[in-house]
């Protein structure tokens, strides 16, 4: 019933047909071509018959990254695709909505009846929540399972940090959505970090850092995505942005904002070398925050597994370019089935060919 409920996320279908409407037509078709195409969709009807995998995207990053915002323009570049969409969000504080969640955490807790019962702070809070979920997975499987391979399951998450570094439970939570046997879900990770980070480029190491974290924790296909590209437009040149791209230690030798409090503070680097660091102005600057930021650009160069793809949710063109690598990270496309002709493009082709 829950994949069939009329709703903004549900793809017009004009002229469905059951599947064993479908089956006799199809079969037809096929043994009626003998191309190699032909025969090559043949053989993926029939592994796509005998294991019914259904798709889903995890839209994760810290607060104020734009997964929200990613997720509605996701939806509608779907709804204009005649694709179908399943919206889950995951977040026990989130109020607001472009589009209405098809399912929602907080019918099952509410991060604010958590801090009431339990007198947990807003991190403490909603751990407790994911906690309670862990729990009662069971609500999960129910709005899930009845869901065909038609159907992008798009979960929205939470930005605290600790969800994507070190607590086990988003691992856990995205083993048993993907494990055989049983949602079987393939997943891909979308991890989002703001775009305005580039200018702090201490801060967009950091954020980096995190988003490592997150890829060597989840274990799925992973895109990383610097989005809201519209805000740094004019700020940063195209030719500079394409650096932060495929991050490196390169990016801290000419920091413009290190650049400018040197000869701001008229220092050089001998001079915050000799400093020690109760005398500086901040903590967060001179030589021992150089080296620490040095240390993990290097950790990340190292493991060389970041890159990042542009985001505008503005733009229709960029929305489809993440989508068509979310799509290729799950292998949507393949699981289809091949396209019947309309009857109704069938006579357009004839009065053509006729004309």
């Amino acid at each position: 019933a829950l994949a069939r409920r009329p709703g903004p996320h549900l793809a017009p279908e004009p002229r469905r047909q059951t599947s064993q409407q479908r089956v006799p037509v199809r079969r037809l078709c096929l043994c009626a071509r003998t191309s190699p195409h032909a025969t090559k969709a043949s053989h993926r009807g029939a592994r796509h018959a005998a294991a019914m995998s259904k798709f889903g995207a995890m839209v994760m990053g810290p607060a104020g990254a734009g997964k929200s915002t990613f997720c509605a323009a996701l939806i509608t570049h779907l709804q204009l695709n005649r694709r179908s969409a399943f919206y889950v969000n995951l977040d026990p504080a989130a109020e607001s909505f472009e589009h209405t969640p098809d399912l929602d955490i907080k019918e099952l807790i509410s991060l604010k009846d958590a801090m009431e019962e339990v007198g947990l702070g807003p991190n403490g809070g909603l751990i407790y929540c994911f906690e309670f979920l862990m729990e009662n997975l069971d609500w999960l499987t129910e709005a899930l399972d009845s869901l065909t391979e038609e159907y992008l399951i798009i979960i929205d998450m939470p930005g605290q940090i600790e969800l994507y570094t070190h607590i086990p439970i988003l691992p856990a939570l995205m083993k048993f959505l993907s494990q055989p046997g049983s949602l079987d879900i393939r997943m891909a990770a979308v991890y989002l970090l703001e775009a305005t980070f580039v200018v702090d480029r201490a801060k967009f190491f950091a954020g980096t850092l995190s988003a490592m974290s997150a890829m060597l924790m989840l274990e799925v296909p992973h895109i990383n995505v610097l989005s809201k590209m519209d805000l740094v437009k004019g700020q940063v040149k195209k030719k500079e942005l394409k650096r932060f791209l495929t991050p490196d230690t390169g990016l801290l030798d000419d920091d413009p904002l290190e650049r400018s409090r040197r000869a701001t503070e008229g220092l050089d680097e001998e001079d915050d070398e000799s400093k020690r660091p109760d005398e500086r102005g901040q903590v967060m600057k001179g030589a021992s925050f150089r080296r620490l930021n040095r240390a993990v650009a290097g950790l990340i160069e190292s493991f060389s597994m970041i890159n990042y793809l542009k985001l505008d949710v503005t733009d229709e063109d960029s929305v489809a370019a993440i989508l068509s690598h979310v799509d290729d990270c799950i292998q949507f496309h393949e699981a289809q089935d091949p396209k019947e002709p309309n009857d109704e493009d069938e006579v357009e082709d004839q009065d053509q060919d006729q004309g």
